[in-house]
């Protein structure tokens, strides 16, 4: 079986996107184009694509699932938005930085609107992420992407169920894992089930 292969995008390349509800409050596609642009000239990034949708459903969206996909095609390491409430309605972005992350790629929003303020940083690439004090040393989504073992396979870690329960195995041939620990750009990790569900995987603080 051919293995996973997850690349990060370039974070000097990006994929925009615009949305335009029916919000008389919304910015016109016009309006966060030029802002994505004024963005991309202050952070010296190429916009190598544009992508739009109109309206309220979250669930149909061709112009964000062809944005998602441009990202991985292009290599662009940033999708682009003119502000948090552009890519998701009432300012829900969460699940689209995660879908982001799993092309390797971070949602930025030209506005700075539901950005990290940069005071936290992901311990093993240095991107800014929100703080998660339950779990100080927890990686980005772009990073959790790229655990290995020890000589370099690529690993998958999943809940075992909708209960929870945590689960490791080999991403190129699907063999399980039992083991906690992983690589991550060189840097010893550790994998586990989140309190609430989910997988958070920690850099191990030697120094403790």
């Amino acid at each position: 079986m051919t293995a996973r292969l997850f690349k990060r995008g370039s974070p000097e390349r990006a994929v925009a996107y615009v949305r335009v509800s029916t919000d008389a409050a919304c910015a016109s596609a016009a309006q966060q184009r030029a802002a994505i642009e004024a963005w991309a000239r202050r952070e010296g990034v190429e916009v190598a694509a544009w992508h739009d949708d109109r309206g309220e459903e979250a669930d149909d969206r061709p112009g964000f699932a062809a944005a998602l996909e441009g990202l991985t095609l292009i290599g662009a390491g940033v999708l682009a938005v003119a502000s948090e409430d552009r890519a998701s309605i009432e300012g829900m972005s969460g699940p689209f930085r995660f879908a982001a992350s799993q092309h390797g790629a971070r949602l930025v929003t030209a506005d700075g609107s539901g950005m990290p303020d940069g005071t936290h940083r992901c311990p093993t690439c240095g991107d800014p992420v929100e703080p998660w004090p339950r779990y100080p040393r927890a990686v980005c989504g772009i990073c959790k992407h790229e655990a290995t073992d020890e000589g370099g396979r690529p690993l998958e870690f999943f809940n075992m169920s909708i209960a929870g329960g945590f689960g490791a195995r080999y991403a190129d041939t699907r063999e399980p894992r039992d083991s906690h620990a992983c690589v991550i750009r060189g840097v010893m990790c550790r994998a586990d089930e989140a309190r609430f569900g989910g997988i958070v995987i920690e850099a191990i603080d030697e120094t403790a």
